[in-house]
């Protein structure tokens, strides 16, 4: 028997390391950018701009094919409003004008649509889903015409990616089976785009958020959510509510993971300026939890809702001892240590957290009456006391 030569061990050793990886053939992804909601226009086309060339430094790994607008969709504006200098004539001659520019706007809004729903039907039916290794929902909004849902979620779970960025959250909230998935649903943006904040990072070590310290601030738009589980996802990344402006006495998640069946799913609510689409560390970022998703690299996926809990207690504490004169750090020391020996009390204090979220803020600037200010105000209080009280039993 002859002994290999050294150039064939060589060769073994690298392929047995990962070595050729680069050399196998790139994983295909579909970036779909089409809103029928609001349109998070300079984020989308500084997106469009980014992908392909975090693509081309991928080493191969990947590339992005693009479901795009097919052009503007059509807007009317607002209507005509009287003012005191106008005349019945010409007020009528506006409202006549707006009326007909209704009828073309109705008609191109049509064409537009139709458009829309071929570009799908052509990109994202079963049959085609079959050329994709992955799909990217970028800033998506509104009702998308996906031509079977089912189909859609199915192909995911033989073992596809979905990568989800900012609005993704704020698409198909009627279509019960996509915000399961995706595990939440658009409910407001108390943080704005122009505010900086806090946030902590649970998983230092997985690679979606690995580039991230333990603590950080960061500038953008961030969401809260309904129909969002904590026993479905881990999640990466969350506000911190308490060093946040405005407070929150809930849970804030901004990125997770999950798997879906065989496939794996990444969603991060950063994304919201454009200027967060140059930073080099959001593009790590999406680098990250894009190889997760398709399994170029490993990162835990297990839920761990005891992160939701924790985050929604230190909120809960961080705005309780403001507003009833407590020492916070006391009281966040006592709320996890009851929380860690008393888990069915702390999903419950989770639990009323999230209603408070639930609870209306009223303002007399909005036509509330001071009374009812007043009242909607006691409430949320009395809600924290409460917690408080059990925290402190």
């Amino acid at each position: 028997m002859k002994t290999p030569s050294l150039f064939v061990l060589g060769v073994a050793m690298l392929a047995s390391s990962g070595f050729f990886a680069y050399g196998a053939s790139p994983k295909k992804l579909l970036v779909v950018t089409v809103t029928t909601g609001f349109r998070h226009g300079p984020a989308i086309d500084a997106a469009e701009q980014v992908l392909p060339a975090l693509a081309a430094k991928s080493g191969g790994e990947f590339t992005f094919e693009f479901l795009s607008q097919p052009g503007p969709r059509p807007s009317l504006g607002k209507p005509p409003e009287r003012t005191p200098n106008v005349t019945d004539e010409q007020f009528a001659a506006a409202e006549a004008a707006y009326k007909t520019a209704a009828a073309a706007t109705k008609l191109e809004e049509e064409s537009w649509s139709a458009k829309v729903k071929a570009l799908f039907a052509e990109k994202l039916s079963a049959e085609a889903l079959k050329a994709y290794d992955g799909v990217i929902f970028c800033n998506t909004t509104g009702e998308l015409p996906l031509p079977d849902g089912e189909a859609f979620g199915n192909w995911i779970k033989s073992g596809k990616a979905f990568v989800g960025m900012h609005a993704a959250t704020d698409t198909l909230k009627a279509m019960p089976a996509y915000y399961e998935m995706i595990n939440g649903s658009f409910a407001g943006h108390p943080w704005g785009a122009g505010g900086s904040y806090t946030f902590t990072n649970h998983e230092p070590t997985h690679p979606a958020v690995a580039m991230f310290p333990l603590e950080f601030k960061w500038k953008d738009e961030i969401y809260q959510y309904n129909n969002f589980n904590p026993e479905a996802v881990r999640v990466l990344l969350s506000l911190d509510t308490a060093r946040s402006m405005p407070h929150a006495p809930y849970h804030v998640p901004v990125s997770w993971v999950r798997d879906v069946g065989a496939g794996r799913l990444f969603y991060t609510n950063l994304g919201h300026n454009a200027g967060t689409w140059t930073d080099e560390t959001y593009q790590k970022h999406i680098t990250g939890g894009l190889r997760w998703a398709l399994k170029l690299v490993d990162g835990p996926s297990t839920p761990n809702p005891n992160v939701s809990v924790e985050m929604a207690l230190k909120g809960v504490v961080g705005i309780a001892a403001e507003a009833l004169h407590k020492d916070a750090a006391v009281l966040e020391a006592k709320a996890l240590a009851k929380a860690k020996a008393d888990p069915k009390w702390a999903l419950q204090a989770r639990e009323k957290a999230d209603t408070f979220r639930r609870l209306p803020t009223l303002d007399v600037k909005k036509g509330a009456k001071p009374e009812e200010v007043e009242a909607a105000a006691a409430r949320k209080l009395d809600l924290l006391s409460k917690i408080l009280a059990e925290i402190e039993q």
